[in-house]
């Protein structure tokens, strides 16, 4: 009885399906959303903990909406910090963006009021993982939308392996990349949709209110939604200059611009005034653009017609370049304005600091899409040879996106739902193939018709051995010393930043996780904390002490007094010290030290403060501390000896000495005035990073 009803149901699933087709397509979505989901579960291996550092500040936000409860939501716009940015402290709901404290603290609160009260901290790493998985599902869409569902479920395939995707999705990850992706490809469904012929006036207006909401959620959550909000007017500007003007894009142009806009100004951190930078008002711009041609489309003469438009187009690219030279339109910060310029990255070495700003090479752009990048061109030739709109958009987004990924080492992930949606319909079409050519077999007869239904064969099996191969993690056969990987599981298999105590390693070392528990269990709670930037949200969010500058960078100046401080002389860095109210100093050390045949060898590794005084000096410099880089630095990109002076040189314990082995760096702390080491966080030798604290001795 239960079995027939069981089948029943089963049946009447099949039918609202509609039929086995369907069925075995939701089968194969579903086992790909699976792979998807626990490649990016696999740092659980290490703990429960968050990645890389602006997570934690994202943290510390949704943890100030869920204490307070949902008026939280309210208050969190009035919330001034005073635990970082001493003694100025920063105004949060001013200068962050609200969009993923905000999801969190909603989940939360919508969980709790079913009775579920999940720890904090977990579900804090696992929405990365749920929004990833939700990537996937938007980028089948997606996909279906270009070449039906065969192209949906192959770039859906490929999202869910995308080295680029995961790096941004896995457990841990709690920044604005995980949700705004999703938001965005949404966005991107809901508005190819409204723009569709097929739909009706009122459709067209529903959809595109949809694709703002979207892409206006995007907008309050990410930083980089620039492109995104901006490539919608583009395209549609694109679409008509091509000949495919026709009402319902202005219409579902018009309501999503007016959508995600009002969402967009209504951020704290962007405002009313972000009308008037070229992001924003490139929307207007393009209004207008798309409100000429369906004026002209009014004029019966094709000349004349062709003569308004050209005109009216000539003179609005007059406006907007007048408008911007007379200063009534803003540009993008420098940071922004990098991305299409890359040049102007060397002027500001803050952002030329960090890794993931600058220009990747080839085998990191190769290491972050893999081998789908084999089929991106034969994708590309397909979508154009078709050339319907949503081929066209598609192939617009990539060549764009694709553009800044080559500028930038963290906008890969903004190009790789485009890589996986184009390598995806190559594959589905090369497949598609095969399977027409096996679907006539019987008229394979002749020789001729052998020789292709091999090829036919053959190819899509090379094909997916490679990517097969691709997968398999470098300690299993991957490629040779597994510098460069292209396996996703290598990718998703990587310990929080926190557990590694940010040295690239798969390993626990817990130097940084200790240090942090000892700052907050025996410092007093008024102590000011001196450190680089890159370590400031950890010592306020986990140590729970007070910090000068962190990761958010707000205060150019403020981080050129550290600097200046950790680069000048002991009695130089005490008085900036004393101005600051400093208590106790921090440094991060990495070396490493080995035993060979009875003689010890030891040297720094480059990716603590040994690594990264380098910047120090640059961004000294930059703010009016003058310092002459070669000074400090020899022809073969050593050290001198006149960094060794500087007070970080001395605060580092392990100093240059020559080895049996050659140069090195061996234990042997500096004797200081001002500054007395009360904490180390392993001993010498015992470790490959060390955290140390020092206190501020003032005379």
């Amino acid at each position: 009885m239960a079995l027939s009803k069981v089948v029943s149901n089963f049946k009447r699933l099949d039918r609202m399906l509609g039929g086995r087709t369907r069925l075995f397509e939701l089968g194969l979505l579903l086992f790909i959303l699976a792979i998807a989901f626990f490649l990016r579960v696999l740092p659980l291996r290490w703990g429960i903990a968050l990645s890389e550092f602006d997570p934690w500040v994202q943290y510390k936000e949704a943890m100030f909406i869920i204490e307070r409860g949902w008026a939280g939501f309210w208050e969190f716009f009035n919330w001034h910090d005073n635990m970082s940015w001493y003694p100025w402290g920063r105004d949060m709901g001013r200068t962050a963006f609200p969009g993923i404290p905000f999801a969190m603290a909603f989940v939360y609160f919508l969980l709790a009021s079913f009775g579920l009260k999940p720890d904090t901290l977990e579900l804090a790493s696992a929405l990365p993982v749920v929004y990833g998985v939700l990537t996937v599902v938007a980028v089948y869409f997606l996909g279906k939308k270009v070449g039906g569902s065969v192209t949906g479920l192959a770039a859906a395939l490929f999202m869910a392996i995308s080295t680029a995707h995961i790096g941004r999705t896995h457990l841990g990850w709690f920044d604005d990349e995980s949700l705004s992706l999703p938001l965005m490809l949404t966005g991107y469904v809901f508005y190819l949709t409204a723009i569709s012929q097929k739909r009706t006036m009122k459709g067209t207006v529903a959809y595109a209110f949809l694709a703002g909401l979207f892409l206006g959620f995007m907008a309050a959550s990410w930083g980089a939604h620039k492109f995104p909000l901006a490539f919608i007017p583009l395209f549609s500007v694109f679409l008509a200059v091509i000949g495919r003007y026709h009402r319902r894009i202005l219409v579902a142009t018009a309501v999503a611009f007016a959508v995600y806009t009002s969402i967009a100004v209504s951020v704290p951190k962007l405002g009313p005034r972000y009308i008037f930078e070229i992001t924003i008002f490139s929307g207007f711009i393009s209004l207008f653009v798309l409100a000429v041609f369906e004026a002209a489309s009014r004029i019966k003469s094709p000349e004349t017609r062709r003569f308004t438009i050209f005109t009216i187009l000539l003179l609005s690219l007059i406006g907007a370049v007048s408008l911007l030279s007379l200063g009534v339109l803003g540009l993008p910060g420098i940071k922004f304005l990098s991305v299409v310029l890359p040049g102007l990255r060397g002027d500001q070495p803050i952002v030329q600091s960090v890794a993931e700003n600058q220009v990747p090479t080839w085998s990191i752009m190769f290491s972050d899409f893999g081998l789908t990048l084999l089929l991106v061109p034969f994708g590309v030739y397909l979508l154009l040879k078709a050339r319907t709109n949503e081929d066209l958009f598609i192939v617009l987004f990539l060549v764009l996106a694709a553009y800044f990924a080559s500028s930038m080492v963290r906008l890969s992930l903004l190009a790789s739902p485009a890589v996986a949606i184009v390598a995806g319909h190559a594959y589905a079409n090369i497949f598609g193939k095969l399977g027409d050519i096996l679907a006539q077999r019987e008229s394979a007869k002749k020789k001729a018709d052998r020789s292709q239904l091999s090829l036919a064969i053959i190819t899509p099996v090379i094909l997916l051995l490679l990517l097969t191969y691709s997968i398999i993690p470098s300690v299993y056969g991957g490629l040779p010393g597994g510098r460069v990987t292209l396996s996703p599981i290598d990718q998703g298999y990587q310990p929080a930043t926190i557990v590694t105590s940010s040295f690239p390693a798969r390993q626990s070392i817990p130097d940084w996780v200790k240090a942090l528990a000892w700052m907050r269990d025996n410092l007093p709670k008024d102590a000011v904390v001196a450190s680089w930037w890159d370590y400031g949200y950890w010592i306020t969010i986990v140590g729970e002490r007070i910090s000068l500058i962190d990761n958010a960078t707000l205060n150019t100046t403020q981080i050129g007094d550290i600097a200046h401080a950790f680069m000048s002389d002991e009695t130089t860095a005490m008085e900036i010290f004393r101005r600051h109210n400093v208590t106790h100093v921090v440094i991060y050390v990495t070396h490493q030290f080995v035993v060979q045949g009875g003689q010890a060898y030891g040297r720094l590794l480059g990716f603590g403060d040994e690594g990264k005084w380098i910047w120090m000096l640059r961004i000294a410099n930059q703010t009016g501390h003058p310092y002459r880089e070669s000074d400090y630095i020899d022809q073969n990109f050593q050290p001198t000896q006149r960094f060794w002076q500087t007070l970080l040189g001395q605060l580092i314990p392990y100093k240059p000495t020559q080895t049996a082995f050659g140069p090195g760096h061996l234990y042997n702390p500096s004797q200081l005035n001002y500054f007395r080491l009360v904490y180390q966080s392993s001993p010498p030798y015992q470790s490959l990073a060390y955290v140390y604290i020092y206190e501020v001795i003032y005379p």
